[in-house]
């Protein structure tokens, strides 16, 4: 007995701007999600990273003191 091939949907991203966040960091050059997406980090150019609640926009701490700019980041 045979079974019919699943048929495989394309994920969908989203296509409207729901948040911006104003960081002031200058150039962002990178911003990480934690696993379930309640926080997120940005990288920036003026050499720190700051840590979001992305859901209400608020910043919660501001980590600085690089010696060069924030690339990227892991949590």
């Amino acid at each position: 007995m045979a079974f019919p091939e699943p048929k495989l949907k394309k994920p969908e991203l989203p296509t409207k701007l729901l948040f911006t966040l104003e960081c002031k960091q200058g150039a962002v050059r990178a911003v990480r999600f934690n696993v379930d997406g309640n926080y997120c980090l940005t990288c920036g150019s003026d050499k720190s990273l700051k840590l979001w609640n992305p859901h209400k926009g608020t910043l919660l701490k501001s980590y600085s003191g690089h010696g060069y700019e924030v690339l990227d980041a892991a949590g």
